[in-house]
């Protein structure tokens, strides 16, 4: 059966998997642009809600802090103070914030004693909201009408009085006795301002409305038709709000039309408490992602077009593949069959990665050759090595147990002090173990030799001295010697005593370890009667085998001990 070339194969591949990776791209890249520009649509509309109700919940609070602030006042205090004084304090605290419709003193009989303004004054308002809360601490009282101000404003129409919102605070005196109540009077064109000022900052959103809901869902503030009214508690805005929530949500309103919704409760600020607010800020949902619609068209024609090309290019592209691959293939065989590649030279930029990738596998086939011939020489070599360490431990144990026998007293004595030098030795081993028996620390031959006679106590061995590492051959002997220095220190010296101390000193110069031991604490001592192994034992390792030198101090005071040897190979260890 006659098979299509690979040009016709890799064409129609590319062009057919280039027009759906294309399309399916631009369908998620829409999809994925489109989410996030309505994420961001919802969180400017949100941030809007939260920016109101922020201003709110500070415009309030800092209505709340004057007067607190003018509770204190010492002219407003003082009863004896000239009514007229109290009415210029008042009146320079409401020419500040003018937003103040009237700021009032009243008496603790509930008589108000002093305006800002001069009128009012002498009405009886004692059971009025912000007198009798007022009384009590620091009060912000809701939106209502002021029908008695708008008595106090000619032509004004009854059927729309002016709204304002209670503020009091407490006037009392220096003993704590109750003289009065301080109340503003804020107008509610300041909440109309502060609309005004939040539609200025989202300018560039078209149909942006703010809406400000009482505690039982009355709107506020907000467009004409609704305003008075009480929005439906089931609107999920509404509802999320009173729940204590803040957000975004489309949603279908009471007049039939879908909005973008951004709410949030306000909570007050600092030590103001908040009057229970909700903010509502509403955007028709077309209007508001009217500019996502177009961007999801825009990403689906520019994917047509983009796929359209790519099913060419990869028609393009096919014939300049096809070629290099024949040759590669051809070249490939060549390798199989263990024969000098040829590299094939092309345009294509993968082809020639593949041509790359052919030589670079031949070179490393041969270096893999190379390298287990020299892996066998390494291997011989460990096996030589091995076999020589393990006559010279092995005669070295030989000699150490003829050497204890010979001075043993008993069995017994034999056994416990053969073990103990077995052990050193192979305490010695495990630190050259753990380096790869390229070398061990001084310091840490010492700590394994010396550490389980401390007894818990840090003061009782002293190590002092450089970093120094030691190659296998010294380490060994050097490291039965300090055992054997320890092990007459504990039976004899220093260590047998509660209160005797090990220190050892060292430092290192010319080619040359010197180790000095001193004992301290310790019983007084005596020279010995006779030479026993363990100073033979350091002597024989040390000097016959290191070349060193040792001598040994017995001294009333403690032993001491002085040690050199070369040192073949020096590196700072840690």
């Amino acid at each position: 059966m006659l098979k299509p070339p690979l040009r016709v194969f890799l064409a129609l591949g590319f062009g057919a998997a280039g027009l759906v990776a294309t399309l399916v791209l631009a369908l998620v890249a829409s999809r994925v642009a489109s989410q996030r520009l309505e994420a961001r649509i919802e969180a400017e509309l949100g941030d809007l809600a939260d920016h109101m109700a922020g201003r709110l919940d500070r415009g309030l609070f800092e209505r709340w802090r004057d007067m607190v602030i003018l509770a204190e006042n010492d002219t407003l205090r003082d009863p004896a103070a000239p009514v007229e004084r109290k009415r210029r304090v008042m009146r320079r605290a409401q020419e500040t914030y003018p937003d103040y419709a009237i700021i009032g003193l009243i008496d603790a009989d509930g008589r108000v004693a002093a305006t800002s303004t001069g009128v009012l004054e002498g009405l009886n308002v004692s059971h009025r909201e912000y007198f009798t809360q007022g009384r009590e601490g620091p009060f912000v009282g809701d939106v209502h009408d002021a029908l008695l101000l708008a008595t106090l404003q000619p032509g004004h129409d009854p059927a729309d009085p002016p709204r304002v919102l209670d503020v009091a605070a407490p006037v009392k005196a220096d003993d704590g006795r109750f003289i009065g109540v301080i109340s503003g009077h804020l107008d509610w064109g300041w909440a109309r301002r502060v609309e005004a000022s939040l539609r200025e900052t989202s300018a560039g959103q078209r149909d942006v409305t703010a809406l400000v809901l009482a505690r039982d869902g009355t709107v506020l503030l907000g467009p004409d038709a609704l305003r008075r009214k009480a929005l439906p508690a089931d609107l999920p805005s509404v509802a999320a709000a009173r729940a204590g929530k803040s957000g975004t949500v489309t949603e279908l309103w009471p007049d039939g039309r879908h909005y973008l919704t951004g709410y949030r409760p306000a909570r007050g600020y600092r030590d103001y408490p908040g009057l229970g607010w909700t903010v509502l800020v509403r955007q028709d949902a077309g209007t508001a992602f009217a500019s996502v619609a177009d961007l999801r068209r825009q990403i689906l024609l520019w994917g047509l077009v983009v796929a359209t090309v790519a099913a060419g290019i990869g028609w393009f592209a096919a014939g300049l593949l096809a070629r290099p691959l024949r040759r590669l293939a051809v070249s490939a065989a060549s390798l199989g069959r263990g024969e000098p590649v040829e590299v094939p030279a092309s345009a294509v930029r993968e082809a020639q990665a593949i041509s790359h990738a052919l030589t670079a596998a031949a070179h490393a086939l041969q270096r893999q050759e190379e390298e287990r011939r020299a892996a066998d020489a390494r291997q011989d070599l460990l096996i030589h090595e091995l076999n020589h360490r393990v006559k010279n431990t092995l005669a070295t144990v030989q000699s150490m147990a003829r050497q204890t026998a010979r001075s043993a007293a008993s069995l017994e004595d034999f056994t416990g002090s053969f073990e103990a030098r077995l052990l050193a030795m192979s305490q010695t081993h495990n630190v050259l173990t753990a380096n790869h028996w390229e070398g061990a620390g001084l310091r840490g031959i010492l700590a394994a030799e010396l550490e389980p006679y401390a007894g818990g106590r840090a003061d009782r061995i002293s190590l002092d001295g450089p970093p120094v590492s030691l190659t296998p051959s010294v380490a060994l002997p050097l490291g039965m010697a300090i055992h054997e220095l320890a092990t007459n220190a504990a039976k004899y010296g220093a260590l047998s005593a509660a209160g005797g101390q090990v220190r050892v000193e060292w430092q290192v110069g010319a080619g040359t370890l010197r180790l000095r031991w001193r004992e301290s604490g310790g019983p007084a001592g005596a020279p010995p009667a006779r030479t026993g192994f363990g100073p033979r034992l350091i002597r024989a390792s040390l000097e016959r085998e290191l070349a060193g030198e040792v001598r040994l101090d017995f001294s009333a005071g403690g032993l001491a001990c002085l040690i050199a040897v070369p040192l073949a190979a020096r590196t700072e260890a840690a």
